[in-house]
């Protein structure tokens, strides 16, 4: 308590400099000395415990700092399981479009996750019946002869069919004939659509009732952009097995295939080649005509293409060593542009900067990867779980695990900062090689519990991320960020699916993310955050911070300043901050909106039937260009103002 004597002498040293300064930097410049004792006196444990706190928030909306990047506020869809799609209406279940229509993601990643490294992109096409199937039927002809292989499951794809198509069984294939059929429920047109359940290597839940054209059509329909994943880890063998003793060549190839189908021109003659397992993938043509002949005769010119998911893993399928991927990205690369040279090509890379793969005993990642991509690299990929730690490290319900979640997003910068600087030295082209974002979240590891991956504190992480991106993804050079994943039934799933019942849950990172999408505007503008910090210990890849800021906060603004938009996030998970709200050069409007998303505990959920965890809107009166305003624990909370219509000089 003794540094309140010195308090006085503060305003004393500051006396002969305010009358130097205009009156907007006088009210700034006194805020801020009268905080400083704030942030020096209360403590602010890794457990939050604080009483109401002072903080300031100012905001000069006429200092532009950058603009907002559309294809930050993207999100993950599984090839497989995501239970989004219906087969009889060929589009989103109805029950789904308004929700994810609402969250408006810009742009998709695909096929999503591990699965990516299974992946077999062509089964997601599918061959017609050449003549009406019912169920007494012993055998179904095909348009022409699949490659499945070993399969003996399928399903039939119609408007007649279930909402996930008609499952059943057959003994095995000659030609196009499918023999020794069990198990149809129904009698489907001639012309009805035909597609593999899981291969041999698949897991066998697998179906490709979701593939690369429903994709498509679902980006298109929400005016989104893709990133398609390439099956770097496995292909098939003579059998029809999805291994990882197929031949490079053929993995390649089949990159190469893919990029025909969705970019290719039908009358382009070039040759993909024949691979190492002897398989003929003719002409770039040939794929684009068999998209003209899905309903598509125009390219879809996906641009953002990886290699690989996490192949640095020993939990991938493929897994290997940096030096290895980094060569075999190199043909991946050249093959798939030339094809299409307007490619953007990235490669997988590891969020511990200086981090080996699990391959590795030598190499680090990062840099192995930059150094021997070379010319072929235009962005290196990241996934962002900060933290992610098993329960024998920390316990899922402790206030240390949440003040990790909490320093999560800062300690993700820090990381990406590192990696930024990797690529320099490691590069003549590092002002040309971007970072992409394609998985984030925090990662209990060895929970299969929504309630720990889906509650608050992973919503407010997600958010912090996204305003950190915000505001430094541009010195950073992050192009594009997906958030993982969208909708299904695993924890993860911002809209959870549960296949018995048929039923959706809306969880708390569903509303972050819409909160923080609706509420942005074109540009950023310059906002100076003065709060108290908090302290944590370290929690795996989290790193023990000294100073977290309690407040974070984001301005966006219209290119006419007309309206402002204000994003607080308060990271205390006890304490609620009373903030004074300074606006310079901007008066708004006696009233605005108000809209918050909290919770009473850091891992309240909307879990099992309940539904608390929703934003809730108010109104706020008597506005001006400095007011107060507290702001709950563990919340997020937006504000929008407009300008005083009689303030028109401003």
């Amino acid at each position: 308590m003794s540094l309140l004597r010195y308090f006085p002498v503060y305003l004393y040293k500051i006396k002969a400099i305010v009358p130097r300064l205009s009156s907007g930097r006088r009210h700034q410049l006194f805020h801020m000395i009268c905080l400083l004792p704030f942030s020096l006196l209360l403590p602010f444990t890794s457990s939050g415990h604080a009483q109401e706190i002072s903080a300031s928030i100012t905001i000069n909306p006429g200092m532009v700092t950058t603009s907002v990047n559309p294809l930050l506020f993207g999100h993950n869809v599984v090839f497989s399981g995501n239970g989004m799609w219906n087969t009889q209406l060929n589009d989103l279940a109805p029950t789904v479009a308004p929700l994810v229509k609402s969250l408006a993601p810009t742009i998709l990643r695909f096929p999503g996750g591990s699965l990516a490294d299974l992946y077999i992109w062509e089964d997601g096409l599918g061959f017609q019946t050449t003549t009406k199937v019912t169920p007494t039927d012993r055998t179904i002809t095909l348009e022409a002869t699949p490659s499945w292989g070993a399969v003996q499951k399928a399903r039939v794809l119609d408007s007649l069919g279930g909402p996930f198509g008609g499952p059943f069984s057959f003994a095995h294939q000659i030609g196009p004939t499918l023999e020794g059929i069990t198990g149809l429920q129904i009698v489907h047109s001639a012309g009805a659509e035909v597609r593999p359940d899981a291969r041999s290597g698949q897991p066998d839940w697998v179906d490709n009732v979701y593939g690369i054209d429903e994709h498509m059509q679902f980006a298109r329909s929400i005016g989104a952009q893709t990133i398609l994943t390439i099956n770097y880890g496995t292909g098939l063998e003579q059998s029809g097995k999805v291994s990882t003793s197929a031949s490079l060549s053929q993995r390649v190839k089949r990159a190469a295939a893919w990029v025909a189908y969705l970019n290719g021109s039908p009358t382009d003659a070039r040759p993909l080649g024949i691979d190492g397992e002897g398989t003929d993938w003719r002409t770039v043509g040939y794929w684009a005509q068999r998209r003209a002949q899905r309903g598509h005769p125009e390219p879809y010119g996906v641009r953002y293409w990886e290699i690989g998911n996490e192949i640095y893993g020993n939990w991938e399928t493929g897994c290997t060593k940096a030096q290895q991927y980094a060569t075999d990205f190199k043909v991946f690369a050249t093959a798939m542009k030339m094809v299409d040279p307007s490619l953007k090509v990235g490669a997988v890379g590891l969020s511990n900067p200086h981090g080996r793969g699990d391959a590795d005993s030598v190499d680090e990642w990062n840099a192995t990867v930059v150094r021997t991509s070379g010319d072929a690299l235009d962005f290196l990929v990241l996934h962002l779980y900060y933290p992610s730690a098993r329960q024998a490290q920390v316990s899922y319900t402790s206030p240390t695990w949440f003040s990790a979640i909490m320093a999560g997003a800062q300690q993700a910068i820090t990381d990406l900062q590192a990696i930024r600087a990797i690529i320099t030295a490691n590069s003549t082209r590092a002002t040309q090689i971007e970072l992409a974002v394609t998985e984030y979240g925090i990662w209990p590891a060895d929970s299969t519990n929504a309630r720990d991956y889906a509650n608050l504190a992973r919503a407010l992480y997600d958010v912090d991320l996204l305003l950190q991106l915000l505001q430094h993804g541009p010195q950073l050079g992050v192009v594009l960020a997906t958030a993982w994943n969208l909708h299904g039934s695993n924890e993860t799933a911002a809209i959870g699916f549960d296949w018995v019942s048929g039923t959706r849950t809306v969880r708390p990172p569903y509303e972050a993310f819409r909160l923080v999408k609706s509420s942005l505007r074109q540009q950023l503008v310059s906002t100076t955050v003065r709060s108290p910090v908090f302290r944590t210990s370290g929690v795996t890849n989290v790193k023990p911070h000294a100073a977290v800021p309690v407040l974070q906060a984001l301005a966006t603004t219209d290119p006419h300043r007309k309206q402002v938009n204000l994003l607080v996030l308060n990271r205390s998970l006890s304490g609620t901050i009373r903030s004074i709200i300074y606006f310079e050069g901007f008066l708004p409007a006696a009233a605005m909106q108000v809209h918050t998303l909290h919770g009473s505990r850091p891992d309240a959920h909307n879990e099992g039937g309940t539904s608390g965890m929703k934003i809730v809107s108010s109104q706020l009166t008597h506005v001006s260009s400095s007011f107060t305003y507290a702001f709950p624990p563990h919340s997020l909370t937006s504000m929008e103002f407009s300008t005083n219509s009689t303030d028109a000089s401003r």
